[in-house]
């Protein structure tokens, strides 16, 4: 049994004393407006037992490469966080519920006063799921820090469609 599985759940974290911890983690942290994690969605009333249902195969041959693709896309989602865009521009690439959320997000991160910085896109991996599916992490810069993004697309309708996003 590893040590990890010994701890037990219910049993609340206690902080270290203030003594022992390192002097940059005295101070609050300010809340991060581009932090960003969409829910799973919820599995509740599926039934598992279900067939799987066959629908013919997306064309991929017109569409623009992923990797430029998901790079543009996460670039565009924080500067929706930084309230450098307006939300609706992301409707047609988004799925609905991803939408929502980032749209949400970008409401309660714009009551706090924004400066207008530049994002730029450093790094972009994309690792093919399959030929309708692609997975990327994303590495920008925020005008402030570097952070890393998580982004799956998949082809709706003869297009990319993001259909989960995180921004760390």
């Amino acid at each position: 049994m590893s040590a990890l599985a010994a701890v037990d759940p219910i049993t609340p974290a206690v902080p270290a004393p203030e003594a022992q911890r390192p002097a940059h983690l005295h101070e609050l942290r300010p809340w991060d407006r581009i932090a960003f994690r969409a829910p799973e969605p919820e599995r509740e009333g599926r039934v598992d037992d279900a067939p799987p249902l066959t629908w013919p195969r997306p064309l991929v041959q017109d569409l623009p490469d992923p990797a430029m693709w998901c790079g543009t896309m996460v670039r565009t989602c924080v500067e929706v966080l930084l309230g450098a865009r307006p939300p609706a521009q992301l409707a047609r690439w988004l799925t609905a519920d991803l939408y929502e959320m980032l749209s949400r997000r970008a409401v309660l991160g714009n009551t706090a006063p924004a400066t207008a910085r530049r994002v730029r896109l450093l790094r972009v991996h994309v690792c093919a799921v399959d030929e309708a599916r692609h997975e990327a992490a994303v590495v920008i810069h925020d005008g402030r820090r570097v952070r890393a993004a998580a982004i799956r697309i998949e082809v709706y309708r003869g297009r990319w469609r993001a259909t989960a996003l995180e921004i760390g």
